[in-house]
């Protein structure tokens, strides 16, 4: 999964709390290249208001019908100011489109054994807790052909039958 894939959606997750559902960018790129990177987040970003718009989203997770949509960004590199500032114009759009959007940064570089230095003061946004359920899809499947998604087995139909708990029969008897 990479901005290179366009027409794959990276990932969808659901936050039943907030009653939200994430539609995913995961950008695994750096920001050498600034232009080409611009141009890849715009047709990923088309690519996924499409695939939200022709209605596939809800006919792939119906349970996420009356959901808000947002669209998550997920960086594994640091974005350079002006990378930032053409991210905070494509949020004003999703905005203006009706979709939450936010971003999300990755920091790989100490799992890829990279010396970081450490910040002496990170400012922080509070933020939501990410998605509590993430729904796997074949990120390689046509977006067409996703249909449906996992669900939990149905509860038994049996009655359960009321049994007291014995401290409380003792004391309905006494």
């Amino acid at each position: 999964m990479s901005l290179h894939d366009v027409e794959v959606i990276d990932y969808i997750g659901v936050n039943i709390l907030f009653k939200r559902v994430y539609v995913g960018i995961f950008d695994d790129l750096d920001w050498r290249d600034e232009r080409e990177h611009r141009r890849l987040l715009t047709k990923k970003i088309d690519s996924y208001i499409g695939y939200i718009r022709s209605g596939q989203l809800l006919t792939s997770y119906p349970n996420v019908r009356g959901y808000e949509i947002a669209i998550e960004y997920v960086s594994t590199h640091p974005m350079p100011p002006a990378a930032l500032e053409f991210w905070k114009s494509r949020e004003r759009i999703l905005s203006e489109a009706g979709y939450k959007a936010q971003i999300r940064g990755v920091d790989v570089r100490h799992s890829l054994g990279m010396a970081v230095e450490q910040p002496e003061q990170v400012r922080v946004e509070p933020v939501e807790p990410p998605a509590l359920e993430v729904l796997d899809v074949d990120p390689r499947a046509p977006l067409a052909e996703i249909t449906d998604i996992s669900r939990p087995a149905p509860m038994p139909s049996a009655p359960h039958r009321l049994r007291g708990m014995p401290v409380l029969r003792r004391l309905a008897a006494g």
